[in-house]
């Protein structure tokens, strides 16, 4: 009798998993990883909001974690992007299990998962989040918009010629609102699954894309020497 093997999913598309216990997070990401999915590991659930934006996955998948209140990272979590939950809980009550869904989790699993179920539930998660409609776009500082649906940004109405390129580090420096995104983030969200860019081409492309906002009547980026870039904010000079 063959063993059961479910479809792999697609390797495009990306998990974070978080959990303090490494055996938990080792045995979510060998059930995925052998599906086909690139996973993102992370231990600490402090750090769960800012790798969210940085690693622009998928789908999430919190483990079972003793420290960290579900009900209260989970909303933390979708404050910073619209993406599927899946919680892995040891609660087996239904009122906690309800608490969670009411949190926003899409879906719970029991904490003693079997392998071909906690794929079986990730991939229901990513099939609705393929059909869904495209989000509606979202309002930034300074009269900025990016609807990522239609793939156009304006200001004040006034829209811009990007590149593909460019909308795509208009998006994750957008997605911070003033806070500063790090070369390695930017590297990622401009050039997926590549390591050998030049980080002059990066500047390049972000000089371009600084004079388009300035054009529009932004104030522009802000470049914070060996970091990162970020928006300017609240009427701020932009850069010469």
């Amino acid at each position: 009798m063959t063993s059961q093997r479910p479809d792999r999913l697609d390797p495009r598309l990306r998990a974070l998993i978080c959990d303090g216990d490494p055996r938990v997070v080792g045995a979510i990401a060998h059930a995925l990883g052998e599906a086909g999915l690139e996973v993102i590991t992370l231990y600490r659930a402090d750090a769960a909001a800012s790798r969210l934006v940085e690693e622009r996955p998928d789908v999430v998948v919190l483990g079972p974690s003793r420290e960290t209140d579900p009900l209260l990272l989970i909303p933390r979590l979708l404050g910073r992007a619209a993406i599927p939950i899946l919680a892995i809980s040891f609660a087996r009550d239904e009122a906690s299990i309800v608490a969670i869904l009411e949190a926003g989790a899409d879906d719970v699993l029991d904490s003693a998962f079997r392998p071909l179920e906690l794929v079986a539930r990730v991939r229901g998660l990513l099939r609705r989040r393929t059909a869904a409609p495209a989000p509606a776009e979202s309002a930034l500082p300074d009269g900025l918009r990016i609807d990522s649906g239609r793939r156009e940004a304006s200001v004040d109405g006034r829209r811009m010629d990007l590149t593909p390129i460019e909308f795509e580090l208009l998006c994750v420096i957008g997605s911070r609102r003033g806070d500063v995104v790090d070369h390695r983030t930017l590297l990622r969200a401009g050039w997926p699954g590549r390591s050998d860019v030049d980080p002059d081409l990066l500047r390049t492309h972000l000089t371009h894309l600084n004079g388009k906002l300035v054009a529009a009547g932004h104030p522009g980026l802000r470049n914070v020497r060996s970091i990162g870039y970020a928006l300017r904010v609240e009427g701020g000079v932009a850069p010469a």
